[in-house]
């Protein structure tokens, strides 16, 4: 079956130069941080991968992961309830969380709106797109 919100998120590999690192700098197994580069623009991002989907061989999910982080900053009210979210101490991100919100602006400017396509509850629920997504290549 196909899904839109995978094909829309491969098009963002289709219309931007899009590299994600390996992750480094664990802060716990779940959480760590990546090199995401878009067209020649770096930016190190926080990573929460939850169900350890992040992958050396889908860079769908990992993007998928990528933009969900993003989102997620977007709708927290502040540090507090971002880092609570994350299960971090807000005061040894604090300089990490300012800088983000340039960060976010300056990679919603290359794609246009931030949207991670699929929802935290199809993520968290497994649902088929979510199934699909996890075995989904790249051309």
């Amino acid at each position: 079956m196909q899904y839109q919100e995978i094909e829309n998120l491969k098009s963002d590999f289709n219309n931007h130069d899009i590299h994600i690192s390996e992750p480094f700098d664990y802060v716990r197994k779940d959480l760590f941080y990546i090199t995401l580069s878009i067209d020649n623009s770096s930016y190190k991002l926080l990573i929460d991968d939850e169900y350890g989907d992040f992958s050396r061989t889908n860079k769908l999910i990992n993007w998928y992961l990528i933009l969900a982080a993003l989102e997620s900053y977007r709708e927290t009210e502040d540090i507090l309830e971002w880092s609570k979210e994350l299960c971090i101490e807000p005061s040894n991100y604090l300089d990490y969380y300012k800088n983000l919100d340039n960060v976010y602006r300056e990679i919603e400017h290359l794609l246009g709106k931030i949207d991670a396509q699929i929802s935290s509850y199809d993520y968290s629920l497994r649902t088929g797109v979510m199934k699909a997504l996890l075995k989904e290549k790249l051309d």
